[in-house]
């Protein structure tokens, strides 16, 4: 049988190489996982910019967008213009 001491120092050399097992394969994964979010989170933000400047565009070609050099007279001119156009049409 074994002593207590070499059973001691057996369990300590396994919790150490465990350790290092654990450093060794964890430290690349979790660099290759913080990589891929990264990237993730960057596609997310490039996809949602170039998302809103569709949406930018297609609103400057039907009329719709107004930024802040608009003064939204041109709106309020064709409001009440479609306004009194449906109350002729419908009464």
């Amino acid at each position: 049988m074994a002593s207590s001491t070499s059973r001691i120092a057996f369990r300590i050399v396994l919790i150490v190489l465990f350790f290092l097992l654990l450093f060794y394969m964890g430290r690349p994964l979790y660099w290759k996982i913080s990589a891929t979010i990264h990237d993730i989170r960057q596609n997310k933000q490039t996809v949602r910019e170039g998302l809103s400047q569709i949406v930018m565009e297609a609103q400057r070609s039907v009329g719709w967008y107004r930024d802040e050099f608009d003064s939204g007279v041109r709106a309020t001119t064709r409001k009440l213009l479609l306004d009194q156009v449906y109350r002729r049409v419908v009464g």
